[in-house]
């Protein structure tokens, strides 16, 4: 299917920014609702045994960045979003992702394994996959908005942030 452009003598740039404010904002409330099942789905993911739990999770935030993509119609291949989803963990590190380590020794202690992988754990992992899909969304929107990308430390920093905003 071809893009055909209409020539519009009543057009006004107003108008056409407001059109393209309008499409971004549609691609945000999109962007929101996958945000919102991909979390979900990390949620169930850590449900597994280690080390499949985060192999899943990971895998999670993969398949969130990818849909994210299409959504702000961004090109973007695996091979392209694993250092993102790197740089994205780095950002979580010293926030949350020592406790998500703590937690998750718990899971090897018999008795204790079931209650940690659900009471704990999953708030823990939400707001993780929150953070990586609101720093998606973020930078996604960047490079439809501004034309650029943003450095490694800069998506960290935005990953930090988002998260940080998240746990309050």
């Amino acid at each position: 299917m071809s893009d055909v452009i209409v020539f519009d003598e009543h057009a006004s740039p107003s108008n056409e920014h407001n059109e393209h404010e309008a499409r971004l904002a549609a691609m945000d409330r999109q962007a929101n609702r996958v945000i919102a099942t991909w979390s979900a789905g990390g949620l169930v993911a850590n449900l597994l045994p280690p080390p499949f739990d985060a192999v899943a999770v990971s895998a999670a935030f993969v398949g969130m960045g990818q849909r994210l993509a299409r959504i702000y119609e961004v090109e973007v291949t695996s091979k392209e979003l694993k250092p993102l989803v790197k740089a994205m963990i780095k950002g979580i590190t010293g926030v949350a992702l020592a406790g998500h380590i703590g937690t998750g020794l718990f899971k090897y202690v018999p008795g204790v394994n079931i209650w940690v992988a659900l009471l704990i754990q999953p708030p823990i992992v939400a707001a993780i996959a929150y953070s990586v899909g609101s720093s998606f969304k973020a930078y996604y929107r960047i490079i439809k908005t501004e034309g650029r990308t943003l450095s490694h430390e800069e998506l960290q920093k935005l990953t930090t942030q988002a998260l940080r905003t998240r746990i309050g």
